[in-house]
């Protein structure tokens, strides 16, 4: 039976444990998913404040959305199973959302688009308590992006 704060799971005959494998899968697509989300939701406040400093690395956004991506599609193939079903429609919005998230980091346009769309790519993945998992993705990841990208006087 999956830990209840688990955000993920993997389809188990219920006798059998998971294997190291397994759990290292388990393990590594929750952080990849709470970190994207995290990331999703510093850039949303940030495009929708007006901030000129989004506070999301470049390289941290691309590596950590591409491998959402991955986990998205070990959903769409039954290996991993979250919170809602995720489509192949969901892994195309969730493209889309990177790409729009690296012009607006590489000092390009923020489009009008990504707060909507990441909003339907956070839902996707949290299900119907995206917004307090949101919350708490975007805390986690300032975190992380501090301690691997730090910023002179903060």
């Amino acid at each position: 039976m999956p830990h209840p704060d688990q955000l993920l799971t993997i389809d188990e005959e219920e006798e059998d444990p998971l294997d190291e494998e397994e759990e290292d899968l388990l393990d590594w697509a929750t952080m990849t998913v709470v970190y994207a989300v995290g990331y999703i939701r510093v850039l949303a406040d940030a495009i929708e404040r007006g901030d000129a400093d989004v506070q999301v690395n470049p390289v941290a956004w691309e590596n950590t959305l591409t491998a959402v991506e991955g986990v998205m599609a070990e959903q769409i193939r039954g290996r991993l199973h979250g919170p809602t079903p995720i489509t192949v429609e969901d892994v195309e919005r969730m493209q889309r959302l990177r790409s729009l998230g690296s012009a607006a980091l590489s000092g390009g346009e923020r489009s009008p688009e990504f707060c909507p769309l990441a909003l339907r790519c956070m839902e996707s993945l949290f299900g119907q308590d995206w917004t307090r998992a949101a919350r708490d993705a975007a805390s986690c990841a300032r975190a992380l992006n501090q301690e691997f990208y730090p910023r002179s006087g903060t």
